[in-house]
């Protein structure tokens, strides 16, 4: 009987082997022609350019009603992901839901690093071109402030803005940006002193490459990618999925480098140091003290998300000071939040009607 058990299950290893392998070989041929789509398949909704400095563009978007709310929305994306993440495909685009909402949208792209960007410090991307941004966002809507929105990493630049600036920003609201970085995520414990040499690492690259930081996104879930290609093969005949899956995977692939200073400063103040919480961080040499934010704010976190653990993100809503302030909590990851099937239902609703509010 053992014997026999051991000759199903070889032939059980070897029928799954061969059709996995026909699996990948799909999978492998769908990523090759997104690659060669480009970024055609992305960032569709109409805008118009309103500033561009370095390798960094400042977007308007056209408007989609008949009137727009007067305080504009400025979208900040994380330094190191592509800003499309917020305009994935026009069924997915969260800046479109927000234009459907009647607001003055603007989109920050920060583009890609160069090495001319090495030596920018992380304060120079929050003081100066978020600060120039802002500024261009006032002069364009004629508005004298505006209503930040910050995704992940840019939730956290967002919120020390507020602080240095507040009469500039009429509302603030963190999309999964962490506060607390001494969490039980991942990225906490891989950037702990004792695992990471953050200076040297800076000393000898420069900018983080792309491939590295691309390499470690994939190391935190490895059998994401095996994930990927069964949901694939299973749905691959479906004209709506493909779509939305050609446009995901080339976001996820598409990392940018990280300049080499602001992450000096960033893993070594923040991850490290957890300096945000203890009121020691600075930028310029400002101290960054949350509970200077008195600006209405939204902080919206995702239980399932494994980039940034809710309650590190949730933090931002019991350190402020605003007496307008509110905290949700979805049942959701740290992308699928943003641009999975049921953000049309969970965030966008909910985001658009609160940001409505205060934009008036």
């Amino acid at each position: 009987m053992a014997a026999r058990m051991d000759d199903l299950l070889e032939q059980w290893a070897a029928l799954w082997g061969a059709g996995m392998a026909q699996v990948w070989r799909s999978y492998t041929a769908a990523q090759d022609a997104i690659r060669a789509t480009g970024r055609t398949l992305v960032g569709q909704t109409p805008a118009r350019l309103v500033h561009a400095e370095g390798s960094l563009r400042l977007l308007r978007y056209l408007p989609q009603t008949e009137t727009q709310r007067p305080v504009p929305v400025l979208c900040v994306p994380s330094l190191i992901n592509h800003y499309y993440v917020m305009d994935l495909a026009p069924e997915r685009s969260l800046a479109g839901a927000l234009l459907r909402r009647g607001l003055d949208v603007y989109m920050l792209d920060w583009g890609v690093a160069t090495a001319a960007d090495r030596a920018r410090p992380l304060d120079a991307y929050i003081t100066g071109l978020l600060g120039r941004c802002v500024e261009v966002a006032r002069r364009e809507s004629g508005s004298e402030s505006v209503a930040l929105l910050g995704y992940c990493m840019g939730g956290m630049m967002a919120a020390a803005y507020t602080v240095l600036a507040p009469d500039r920003v009429a509302a603030l609201v963190n999309l999964a940006g962490p506060v607390n970085y001494h969490d039980d995520g991942i990225y906490s414990v891989w950037t702990r002193p004792e695992y990471l040499d953050v200076d040297l690492l800076v000393d000898t690259l420069g900018n983080i490459p792309a491939e590295l930081l691309n390499f470690t996104f994939h190391m935190v879930r490895p059998s994401d990618e095996l994930l990927r290609a069964l949901d694939y093969w299973e749905r691959r005949d479906d004209p709506a999925f493909t779509r939305i899956f050609a446009a995901m995977q080339l976001w996820t692939r598409d990392p940018t480098p990280f300049p080499g200073e602001a992450f000096r400063k960033y893993v070594k103040d923040l991850y490290q140091r957890n300096a945000l919480m203890d009121g020691t961080f600075t930028i310029d040499g400002q101290p960054i003290d949350l509970a200077r934010i008195t600006a209405p704010t939204l902080t919206i976190a995702a239980r399932r998300d494994h980039i940034a653990p809710w309650e590190s993100v949730a933090v931002l809503h019991e350190r402020i000071s605003s007496a307008d302030r509110q905290l949700i909590v979805l049942e959701s990851g740290h992308i699928g939040m943003v641009v999975g099937s049921d953000a049309g239902t969970q965030l966008w609703p909910q985001l658009g009607a609160w940001l409505a509010q205060r934009s008036s």
